[in-house]
């Protein structure tokens, strides 16, 4: 039976040749690959939400003030008290060091009481340490050994604010957003650090470093009052087991292969890399001979590089390990780069690709975290996290104080971009000893 139509006035002729699919040429082979295309979340997806939006306005206004004494922090050690390398990885270690020993059980906490009460207190103990940074100042009794103690107390609070806050983001958002929202906390944090960072190296070269801690432990009154806020809007999470304690979060992590690779692969860059205080202080002032403001200009291009990356990490659909190991290869490629620039300018434009790596590294981190923990296991898991970014930093920083020291700072900037090419390396060689880590990246390559 042939296929033909009729037509009254021409009599029969062949019918029409069915439509080809598009972008088909007749006599060509057409050979079809099915390629899984990652579907995009909407950037902001977490601010449809009203108590991430009051969560993340007050946490911007508090940060602000945070970066402005991290800056303020740095320079009064190095310029007025005339400490060194040494005595910024001291400082570091005096505050974090609290941090690696307390963020595991403080973790433990918040999953089992109210994480909004509990960062209530942690943020007025904040506030209260940063005032009394600023009072010393003013009054002329700064003196290094004042200004360690009072890091350690602010270590101490750091120790049980970090894992509850980071864990009351998923009291505020749907399951499905929880990715979102925690690049978007980073991108907070960093886009924060942007304009903390500059203004706070205005305001020590031209008011001082005291006008930085003053101005912080008033910026914590934002962040308890958007907490009084969410007393309505926040899901509470049903609290943890009393047996179920640390070491079952441990064992979540050891058992999920994914969260053990990527916690010791962040594990060495927290140690070795992400010391910006310490490496970027030394650059501007014992490499270039420049003031506060041009450390403050330096650490806005990190912070813009980080802001990027958090956005990146905030529109995939879900976290991934690959994502991180892309992170870390950029930031050590950019630290190795780094580390011979000519001129500020060069330092810090190249510090925007450095910036980069890193937020996407950390955004990737906390989502993998957060999707592959039980929401009542969340704020050990993330607490976890605090210890092995936080709590490596205390045994990395005066190491890298040191060889700043003894070989130069263009010398510590460059260890730690090697060592961060190696933690790209070991988690490489992770995924292919591991099976479990293995599949996805074949089917990724067979796709």
């Amino acid at each position: 039976m042939s296929c033909t139509t009729v037509d009254p006035d021409n009599g029969r002729r062949p019918a029409e040749p069915p439509r080809l699919p598009p972008r088909v040429t007749p006599g060509v082979p057409c050979y079809t690959r099915v390629v899984s295309q990652e579907p995009r979340t909407p950037t902001f997806l977490s601010l449809r939400y009203p108590g991430a939006k009051l969560y993340f306005a007050g946490l911007t206004i508090s940060m602000l003030g945070s970066w402005m004494q991290s800056i303020a922090l740095s320079w009064l050690i190095v310029r007025q008290l005339r400490g060194g390398g040494a005595e910024l990885g001291f400082q570091e270690m005096a505050q974090f060091l609290p941090v690696a020993f307390l963020s595991a059980w403080a973790g433990s906490l918040a999953d089992r009481i109210d994480k909004r009460r509990l960062m209530v207190v942690t943020q007025i103990a904040l506030g209260l340490t940063a005032l009394t940074l600023a009072a010393l100042d003013f009054t002329g009794r700064a003196s290094l050994k004042a200004v360690l103690a009072i890091t350690v107390i602010t270590g101490f609070a750091s120790a049980f604010d970090t894992p509850a806050r980071r864990s009351l983001i998923g009291d505020l958002v749907p399951h499905d957003a929880l990715p979102n929202a925690m690049a978007l906390n980073t991108g907070v944090i960093t886009s924060a650090r942007v304009a903390g960072v500059a203004l706070g190296g205005l305001l020590v070269k031209y008011a001082g470093t005291g006008w930085c801690f003053l101005l912080n432990g008033l910026s914590y009154l934002a962040m308890i009052g958007a907490l009084f806020g969410l007393a309505n809007r926040a899901h509470r999470t049903p609290p943890a087991e009393a047996g179920d304690g640390v070491f079952g979060a441990l064992a979540h992590v050891w058992r999920t292969r994914t969260l053990m690779a990527a916690m010791l692969v962040t594990a060495v860059f927290a140690t070795f890399t992400f010391n910006f205080n310490v490496t970027v202080t030394l650059m501007v002032e014992k490499v270039f001979g420049l003031e506060s403001d041009a450390f403050g200009l330096v650490m806005m291009f990190v912070s813009v590089g980080s802001f990027a990356g958090a956005m990146v990490s905030a529109r995939r659909h879900k976290p991934t390990l690959a994502g991180l190991l892309f992170g870390g290869l950029v930031m050590g490629l950019s630290c190795i780069g780094i580390a011979r620039a000519p001129n500020l300018w060069t330092f810090g434009l190249g510090s925007i690709p450095m910036g980069f790596g890193g937020g996407l590294l950390m955004s990737q981190l906390s989502g993998l975290l957060t999707m592959l923990s039980p929401p009542t296991m969340r704020g050990r898991v993330l607490a976890l996290q605090t210890v092995v970014f936080l709590g490596s930093t205390p045994f990395g920083s005066p190491v890298i104080g040191r060889i700043a020291d003894v070989s130069g700072p263009r010398s510590a900037v460059s260890f730690g971009g090697w060592a961060a090419l190696l933690g790209v390396v070991g988690g490489l060689l992770l995924v292919g000893l591991t099976p479990e880590l293995r599949r996805p990246w074949l089917r990724r390559l067979q796709a």
